[in-house]
């Protein structure tokens, strides 16, 4: 633990350390759908990425996000069930991207995940594996690339340990670089 903050720290002020060329942030917004010994639940997710380039990577980018899904009940009308499933997961991806032409490209990323499954109501463990996204998007920044980058996505979280919980997001991501 006393190794891992000194880490992020170092990450996410590196500006001042390094000569850094930018650092973004982005938000996600989708469908999910998710498991753990149990049958898949149809939800929501939505979640928050912060990702920077170093000098320690040329192609490679380090993001670190967090992903948040539910029960798509738990925001419909009418509906007074006492407990919703949900889990919440913490990423370390490496991202690349390609372009196809000066706005239109495809990133890639994978990594380490963390999984908090609360699947069921007397369930909360903290499970560990790997996380996969594949992302269509549309560049809009300006010459001295600061600004927007949008496009829709899939990333698909596996973890390896207790009751193997799963997850398959289909998201809008919105990224600005600042």
């Amino acid at each position: 633990m006393k190794i891992k903050i000194p880490f992020i720290l170092v990450l996410l002020f590196s500006s001042g350390l390094f000569a850094q060329v930018s650092i973004s942030v982005g938000t996600i917004l989708g469908a999910s759908s998710f498991s753990s010994n149990s049958p898949s639940v149809g939800g929501f997710a939505t979640g928050f990425f912060i990702e920077t380039d170093t000098p320690l990577f040329e192609e490679v980018f380090p993001r670190l996000g967090i992903t948040f899904m539910k029960d798509i009940n738990a925001v419909l009308p009418n509906n007074r069930k006492a407990y919703y499933p949900s889990m919440l997961g913490l990423n370390f991806k490496g991202v690349t991207s390609q372009y196809f032409d000066s706005k239109i490209f495809l990133e890639e990323g994978i990594g380490l995940l963390a999984l908090n499954d609360k699947t069921f109501v007397d369930k909360n463990s903290l499970e560990f594996g790997l996380a996969l996204s594949f992302l269509a998007g549309y560049d809009i920044r300006d010459f001295n690339l600061r600004g927007l980058k949008t496009g829709a996505a899939v990333e698909y979280g596996l973890t390896f340990t207790g009751s193997l919980p799963s997850y398959l997001n289909f998201y809008l991501q919105f990224h600005y670089t600042f």
